[in-house]
């Protein structure tokens, strides 16, 4: 099973920049996966992903209710996203991965999007704010083991209770608003 986990975002956008600094981090953090970035969507993703067999995402996102640095988990299911899943301007992650199947290209299943909570304020700058920077070493913490988790999973399926149920737990987005 061959993983992709790309970071996405802006880095000249301050903390719309912070999928891409959590990827950075990864990088040499998981095994059995490879670290990508960009700060595009749409067809620009195509030559990234095209070969792999799992996708997992981490991306900035806004939504009322949360704190800045809050971490969702957003499964393929939910069809919902975070700041660089959909675009105005072109394609989103659903329709590419939809138009990939269409002509003929094995796409990678998504396994999940890691979107953390920016705020709404969005400013120019090349560094995360102090805020979320607080919040970073968690998050990091907290993805780190949930990526170690899926891809152990996707290796081993044997990670199901007596009565067949999935004991890896899911942090499902329920009705956040994104941008």
């Amino acid at each position: 099973m061959k993983a992709l986990i790309l970071g996405m975002g802006n880095p000249i956008l301050s903390d719309d920049g912070v999928g891409l600094a959590i990827a950075e981090m990864l990088r040499y953090r998981i095994r059995g996966a490879d670290v990508a970035f960009s700060p595009m969507i749409g067809l620009n993703l195509f030559d990234l992903i095209i070969g792999y067999d799992t996708l997992f995402i981490i991306d900035a996102m806004t939504a009322q209710g949360t704190k800045v640095g809050e971490l969702k988990k957003i499964c393929e299911h939910d069809r919902c996203g975070t700041l660089h899943l959909f675009s105005s301007h072109g394609l989103n992650i659903f329709e590419l991965m939809e138009l990939g199947l269409r002509f003929g290209f094995e796409m990678p299943r998504l396994k999940g999007v890691y979107g953390i909570e920016i705020g709404s304020e969005i400013a120019f700058g090349g560094s995360l704010s102090t805020e979320l920077n607080e919040r970073l070493p968690a998050i990091i913490e907290e993805i780190t083991a949930d990526l170690i988790s899926s891809l152990e999973t996707d290796i081993s399926p044997v990670m199901q209770n007596s009565q067949g149920e999935n004991v890896l737990p899911q942090l499902i987005n329920a009705g956040a608003k994104f941008r």
